[in-house]
């Protein structure tokens, strides 16, 4: 039986989550509490195997309680839910100790599962491959969601990975740390790996702060550069690259900031002074990043990124009549003129965003901008911060787009 105590001051949301965990039999075993001193009182009386907090408590907040957690019980799997994510405060969390940082609104099947793979950390394991590179470690470590420490041995090098809820958290190897190590170790072939467990695993801070897919794709961008025009990652065979060539990236790095990821497909406008793509850079690096185009009413791409595959074209297409049927809805409806969507399907999120500055929202004036913006997120993006950035965006477009 999971020993579970859930902390939050929506005292209808925290009996829900007990209720909801309560109705798998013996499974777990559920305290609640609404601040974090209760919390902590809890913690005193007995041992809790998963602590699940809200960030925002009265008086003392969940971040402070996941400290003091960490102090009073260090072997505690603390997850940390929030309905105001951003990157900074997903990082800070997991630096802090905590295992997994959980957006509002809370899926409950998800948070159960959740709790199940914090449990599943103490179950470790080694190994030794022969063919995989960094890239597929490191896609693999991705796709699976699960928080691990990886220590990597390749020939006479030897580097440790900390992986938590698919991204890349910290990177160290010899004299280098960070997106350097990442990007050194990433032409290592074959090896031998090992998890580190435990406090011995906690010392390997955050030292990374950029996504995992665009540290791939920024990785297979400077090899493609390097090599020539060649198949990326993650294909049928990888890129093999030797140790002078790894040098010869890091040295671009010293000299150069990286770059955001994702190839662009849509031609230049050479009337523009400046790419409209010049505007995406924060978007693009939002987390589950896919694509992203600007578009006229009457559907014509004007620009756009794309990270992966995905038909962008035929994205903007659906949101220009969907815009336009929930501006008319909201304009009946007399709430005021309707300017943002957001559709969730199980492959993507989808965000479309109208700008239309004359008076009617079906019309288009000259000299006054009327265009719409489509953001494409995996399932998993961050989507409250994308909805913020969105915005930020469209009015540094609206002066070029008038």
């Amino acid at each position: 039986m999971t020993r579970v105590l859930i902390v939050d001051d929506e005292a209808e949301l925290v009996r829900n989550i007990a209720n909801y965990l309560g109705s798998f039999g013996d499974e777990f075993r559920v305290s609640t509490a609404l601040t974090g001193e209760d919390a902590l009182l809890i913690l005193k009386r007995g041992s809790v195997d998963v602590l699940v907090t809200d960030v925002r408590l009265p008086a003392m907040d969940g971040l402070d309680l996941l400290r003091r957690t960490m102090d009073l019980s260090p072997n505690t799997r603390v997850l940390v839910m929030t309905a105001f994510a951003s990157p900074d405060l997903r990082s800070l969390a997991l630096r802090e100790g905590a295992q997994r940082f959980i957006e509002k609104p809370l899926d409950l099947d998800d948070l159960r599962k959740a709790v199940h793979e914090a449990m599943d950390l103490g179950r470790g394991w080694t190994g030794q491959v022969g063919h995989l590179d960094m890239f597929d470690v490191a896609q693999i470590m991705a796709l699976s969601r699960k928080d691990r420490t990886i220590q990597v041995s390749c020939q006479r090098e030897k580097g440790v990975l900390r992986f938590a809820e698919g991204s890349l958290l910290h990177a160290s190897v010899g004299d280098l740390e960070g997106v350097k190590a990442f990007y050194r170790m990433v032409d290592w072939v074959g090896g031998r790996f090992e998890e580190i467990e435990g406090d011995a695993a906690a010392r390997y801070q955050c030292n990374v702060d950029l996504p995992l897919t665009h540290l791939l794709m920024e990785a297979a961008r400077l090899r493609d550069e390097q090599h020539g025009s060649r198949r990326r990652p993650g294909a049928e065979e990888g890129l093999r690259g030797t140790g002078q060539e790894v040098r010869t990236l890091l040295q671009e790095l010293e000299s150069a900031p990286v770059a955001v990821a994702g190839d662009s497909h849509i031609p230049e406008k050479e009337e523009r002074p400046m790419a409209l793509k010049d505007h995406f850079n924060e978007l693009a690096a939002v987390e589950g990043f896919r694509g992203l185009a600007v578009f006229s009413p009457n559907g014509e791409m004007l620009d756009g990124i794309v990270s992966g595959k995905f038909d962008i074209k035929a994205a903007g297409m659906f949101a220009n009549n969907a815009l336009l049927n929930a501006q008319k809805a909201t304009d009946q409806m007399g709430v005021g003129r309707g300017n943002l969507m957001q559709i969730r399907a199980p492959q993507a999120v989808v965000i479309m965003r109208c700008l239309n500055e004359a008076p009617e929202f079906s019309q288009t004036v000259p000299g006054k901008a009327h265009f719409h913006t489509v953001v494409v997120l995996d399932p998993e993006g961050n989507t409250g911060l994308a909805s913020m950035l969105l915005d930020k965006t469209v009015t540094k477009m609206t002066a070029e787009l008038r």
